[in-house]
């Protein structure tokens, strides 16, 4: 049988998992429940939910930003448990992420990985580095709204029968 893979908001019963997950992934441990807690109630926190089992979420705050002269969209935490790498998930959490982001009246999408496979996943998205030519550490990457629109666009005319997931 498929697994099946369902983008959706994070809810109060995610808390755990993902407070555990984080503190798994980034080997220590601080009190963040209370900010999971808020990051859903302010609806900025998605999972990949695989027949019940969170595989990877995505958390994106929307904030006013000066310099793009709009609101902004910032990829804060992006995970995808190693097992289910690979296989689409964090595409379509991406996906979605800026989606939501573009719907709320984004201007602007940015992000930063120290990750060399998240770069890379973020390069195919048409996230480009921004602030300076570093090659190795964290690296600064915004979102080219235009490109990424086009590159949908075009995705969707050679699959007519996709359906979106939400």
């Amino acid at each position: 049988m498929r697994q099946v893979n369902r983008i959706r908001r994070a809810t109060e019963k995610d808390v755990s998992t993902i407070d555990r997950t984080i503190m798994e992934w980034l080997g220590w441990r601080t009190p963040r429940e209370e900010s999971i807690k808020r990051a859903i109630e302010n609806k900025e926190l998605l999972v990949a939910d695989q027949n019940g089992k969170v595989t990877g979420f995505i958390h994106c705050v929307m904030h006013e930003d000066i310099i793009d002269g709009g609101l902004n969209s910032f990829i804060t935490c992006f995970y995808v448990a190693p097992e289910f790498r690979n296989k689409g998930i964090g595409s379509e959490l991406l996906d979605r992420a800026i989606n939501d982001a573009l719907e709320k009246g984004a201007a602007g999408i940015e992000t930063s990985t120290a990750s060399p496979d998240a770069r890379r996943l973020y390069e195919a998205y048409h996230f480009k580095q921004f602030m300076g030519n570093w090659t190795m550490g964290e690296v600064f990457l915004e979102l080219d709204i235009e490109k990424y629109r086009s590159s949908q666009r075009s995705k969707a005319s050679r699959e007519p029968n996709r359906q979106a997931m939400h």
